[in-house]
């Protein structure tokens, strides 16, 4: 390897470790809202990792249903307590604490190499 190569992933790592510590996740969805190239499952979510939602938002949350979550979700109303969020699956209330953070993007089709590793 090149000195280029090796000084490239050295700062791809420290770039990453500090959106770790700014509140960047990742995650593999089991289940949610599809997009235009194919179901939840089989992207990857990438998130910010915050308490501040607001209606309209794209969500990562824990839908306390086994094997489903995590879950990508539309927020329709937030409350002090609550928020409503929109699956596939319909309409659900949930308490606050359940949102994993704000969506930012997703990576089609690598949840399907995920699921096929069983991760």
């Amino acid at each position: 390897m090149s000195d280029n190569t090796k000084r490239g992933f050295i700062f791809a790592a420290i770039l990453l470790a500090i959106l770790f510590t700014l509140g960047l996740r990742i995650d593999h969805p089991k289940s949610g809202l599809r997009n235009a190239l194919g179901s939840a499952s089989s992207s990857v979510a990438v998130y910010w990792h915050h308490s501040q939602i607001s209606a309209g938002e794209k969500v990562v949350v824990d839908s306390g249903k086994p094997g489903l979550d995590p879950v990508l979700a539309i927020v329709n109303n937030v409350n002090t307590d609550y928020v409503d969020i929109q699956t596939d699956d319909g309409f659900q209330r949930l308490p606050i604490k359940n949102v994993k953070g704000s969506l930012v993007m997703v990576f089609p089709f690598i949840g399907t190499l995920l699921g096929a590793i069983g991760i």
